[in-house]
């Protein structure tokens, strides 16, 4: 869904309902238009929750160097924070519209999230975490595959290069 445009004006932060105060400006979409961050409106009262667990530096002076951490807030990001939760239904669309066999579906998820190639272990792992989600949902639909999306997001192979 990233908008690759080059230029043009700022989005604004999505703001959460915990985000009050004096300054407010409206809020902006979830998924910053699918823009990079880097167009993304800065305003110090409203920084961007996710973004500070991932080591954005705070716009209250300059910074030399990024810090770089590794702390419980980025995975607990990952498995509860909206803007997550929505690309992983993105992606659970996208994959169950395309109506192709279900071995290619778990290959193209799969590369897309991971950057990896799939293997037959653990494919027939994905397999059987489908089939489980099929049956406690009753259905399988894209609501399966988007699950299966935010399995991989918090998995080993997203979160760590090898």
């Amino acid at each position: 869904r990233l908008d690759s445009k080059m230029f043009g004006k700022s989005i604004p932060i999505h703001r959460t309902p915990f985000m009050t105060g004096r300054g407010g400006r409206g809020s902006g979409p979830l998924d910053g238009a699918g823009r990079r961050s880097v167009y993304g409106s800065v305003y110090r009262n409203f920084i961007s929750p996710f973004m500070l667990a991932f080591d954005q530096p705070a716009p209250f002076g300059t910074k030399g160097r990024r810090s770089v951490s590794n702390v419980p807030a980025q995975s607990l990001a990952l498995l509860n924070d909206p803007f997550i939760i929505e690309q992983c239904k993105l992606m659970g669309k996208k994959i169950f519209e395309l109506e192709a066999d279900e071995s290619s579906s778990l290959n193209d998820l799969y590369s897309t999230i991971t950057g990896k190639r799939l293997t037959s272990d653990t494919e027939k792992k994905l397999i059987a975490f489908l089939e489980s989600q099929s049956t406690d949902l009753g259905k399988k639909d894209q609501e399966v595959w988007a699950d299966l999306a935010h399995v991989l997001i918090n998995s080993k192979s997203f979160l760590f290069l090898n």
